[in-house]
């Protein structure tokens, strides 16, 4: 049966009953979802979901439904399925190869079958490599005493059974955590993927994973997991496992209609890949750039700006990111005084508030009103910046001129003293 092509919508928009091959079933198998999600994801009326904020791939039984950014929404949604990729390469270290390249461009690809695909080649390098064994305790029952004894274990069942003993030893093999983990998540893509070809090469590494036992996995447990010197290459390939183990739900009523979703915040995700560029953009500067750095505020409330810019121990510039485009290009009452407070606690000059679109809606820095019981000279100004051009690819260096403007020359500058921007 062929497969069929993934319904794409954009963030925001409302997607109806009956509508694109959406049908009834899939709306009900949603709302549950949504609901065990704390309504996150969507609103729901009587017939209909609008999408919110968040972005990414929601697989509904055999209807594939990928949340698209909303910028530039009466554009091609292969553009946006490009641009969204190229997004969650940049923020979680995931290559964009050559394989994957050909494999958008076929029309029922979508871009769960990019994390599929990933995930599936990473867990093959892993076994031809050879899995990495690990000690750890075993209990049950042995004709041998090896170990100690499971004092309860051995009570419970063994009284009447002399020849046995309930033991608890260590071993040394490839049944760990770690293994239970990569096996779910394949085991996952096994029963979800739509592709055959992705289903054929899970079953060809299946072998490997035999003698691991299905244990328990929850967020925490998974959480709890560490890697060592011996699994640093396994680092991704967990990242995957992850993310594909604890985004599925399966029909807990044990219904026919399995549901995998791996959905991303816009606001957190235009914030990481502005931070990753304008790092990328001061490697050869003396400015450190870090995101998400928090001051007390109020109490024990804190405050966070996006992205602080400094050079050395001073402050140079404060940046926020906005996934949504101000009206008549002017910001919103309350984003001009959450930057007048990130200045003051901060001690910056200047900040910027960040927007998608083209720069020729730039704003520059505009000074706040001097206070009649202190005074301090500090200003916020608006940047628009394109991120992506026609084909849906990332531009590196559309950020740099706002760094141009601390560090024109882009190298390291001979004198520590503070610049000023225009």
């Amino acid at each position: 049966m062929p497969v069929r092509e993934p319904l794409s919508v954009f963030e925001h928009e409302k997607l109806r009953i009956d509508e694109r091959g959406f049908l009834r079933v899939h709306y009900d198998r949603l709302l549950k979802w949504n609901e065990a999600n704390g309504f996150t994801y969507f609103d729901a009326g009587p017939n209909s979901i609008t999408f919110a904020q968040y972005v990414g791939v929601i697989q509904v039984g055999d209807l594939v439904i990928q949340v698209l950014p909303k910028a530039d929404r009466d554009g091609d949604a292969g553009k946006w399925q490009r641009a969204l990729l190229e997004m969650l390469s940049l923020v979680h270290n995931l290559p964009l190869t050559s394989t994957t390249e050909s494999h958008l461009h076929k029309r029922s690809s979508s871009i769960l079958d990019f994390f599929f695909d990933l995930y599936v080649h990473d867990v093959h390098g892993l076994v031809r490599g050879g899995l990495v064994k690990q000690y750890h305790r075993r209990t049950g029952n042995q004709l041998a005493l090896k170990g100690r004894i499971h004092w309860p274990g051995h009570l419970r069942e063994n009284l009447i059974r002399k020849e046995r003993f309930h033991v608890e030893h260590q071993v040394y093999d490839n049944d760990h955590m770690l293994h239970s983990l990569l096996k779910r998540a394949l085991c996952i893509v096994k029963d979800t993927a739509l592709d055959p070809m992705i289903v054929g090469r899970v079953q060809d590494v299946e072998w490997a994973f035999e003698h691991v036992e299905d244990r328990p996995l929850t967020a925490a447990s998974i959480a709890r997991l560490r890697l060592g010197r011996k699994t640093q290459s396994y680092a991704r390939a967990v990242q995957l496992a992850t993310m594909i183990v604890l985004d599925h739900a399966p029909d807990i009523k044990g219904g026919q209609t399995k549901l995998l979703g791996l959905m991303f915040d816009m606001n957190v995700l235009y914030e990481r890949v502005v931070l990753k560029l304008l790092q990328q953009a001061a490697r050869d500067t003396d400015l450190t750039i870090s995101g998400q750095d928090s001051r007390l505020f109020w109490q024990r409330q804190k405050i966070r700006p996006d992205i602080v810019v400094r050079r050395g121990d001073n402050v140079e510039l404060i940046i926020d990111t906005k996934w949504k485009m101000p009206k008549d290009n002017r910001p919103a009452d309350a984003d001009l005084k959450q930057m007048y407070v990130y200045n003051l606690q901060f001690g910056a000059k200047h900040s910027f508030l960040v927007y998608p679109g083209g720069p020729g809606r730039d704003v520059p820095h505009v000074g706040y009103q001097l206070g009649d019981a202190f005074a301090y000279d500090h200003s916020c100004a608006l940047r628009f910046v394109q991120l992506f051009n026609d084909q849906g690819k990332l531009r590196p260096q559309c950020l740099e001129s706002m760094l141009d403007e601390l560090a024109p020359a882009h190298t390291t500058p001979a004198s520590n003293d503070r610049a000023a921007i225009p």
